[in-house]
């Protein structure tokens, strides 16, 4: 059986081509990811409120292959939707499957919290519109935002076709003498391989949306592997967190 120390299941917008590579670059032996996709609408307000009534589907065929975590893998559904709307989803999966569930903007801000950080550095491909949005998700989990660099895209499949080198090369720009950690945005962001050598370039830790998902996940099924080239955080053994969404 696949997975047979733990499966995780991810609700991953269609467009999103990103995350399940790397998460198989993450996962440790034993240790699955699966996906299910819920049709995509493109990354503005309007679409993403339209791509979340297919989340309910998602969830529960997710909830037929025995999944031990679910997780939520669209951070910009956070940022539009609000704290009341990860709250009901929260609830929605543990009535439908009775397990643990996290979602990418909550996974990454107990990445942050992890190091103890209250100033970071952002790199996102989202629009101002979705980068407005950020500020007062931080600040409720009193992180201070103290430098944002973004990438202009033309529409989020663009955003999955982006090297590893964009996502290097705009952290360091983002970074800030007064940033604890760099934090590369969005789970359609190509930026996995890039962490480790952010880290040595840098002399802080780089947190990746997708890297800080799967760190939650796995801590929540108790898999405490040390994972090596993929930054700092994976690095680091089990340690509590402060949420549990």
């Amino acid at each position: 059986m696949y997975g047979w120390r733990a499966r995780i299941g991810l609700v991953i917008p269609a467009n999103n081509t990103v995350i399940e590579p790397e998460c198989s670059k993450i996962m440790p032996l034993g240790v699955s990811a699966f996906g299910a996709r819920i049709r995509s609408f493109g990354l503005t307000a309007e679409g993403i409120e339209k791509m979340v009534e297919n989340s309910h589907r998602a969830v529960e065929e997710l909830a037929v292959g025995g999944m031990d975590v679910i997780a939520y893998a669209c951070l910009a559904t956070s940022l539009v939707k609000g704290e009341n709307w990860t709250q009901n989803f929260q609830e929605m999966v543990q009535l439908k499957t009775g397990k643990p569930v996290f979602t990418a903007a909550h996974a990454t801000l107990d990445a942050l919290h992890n190091f103890g950080v209250s100033r970071v550095a952002l790199a996102t491909p989202y629009p101002d519109s979705i980068n407005n949005l950020l500020y007062p998700l931080f600040k409720s989990a009193d992180i201070e935002i103290v430098a944002l660099k973004n990438v202009t895209v033309k529409n989020s499949l663009e955003v999955c076709r982006l090297p590893p080198l964009t996502a290097y090369r705009l952290a360091k720009e983002a970074d800030h003498e007064k940033a604890e950690a760099i934090c590369v945005l969005a789970t359609d962001f190509r930026s996995i391989e890039s962490l480790k050598f952010l880290e040595e370039d840098l002399g802080k830790p780089a947190i990746s949306t997708n890297q800080a998902l799967m760190w939650r996940c796995l801590r929540a099924c108790r898999i405490s592997d040390r994972i090596s080239d993929y930054g700092s955080l994976l690095q680091k053994q089990c340690v509590p967190v402060r949420s549990n969404v």
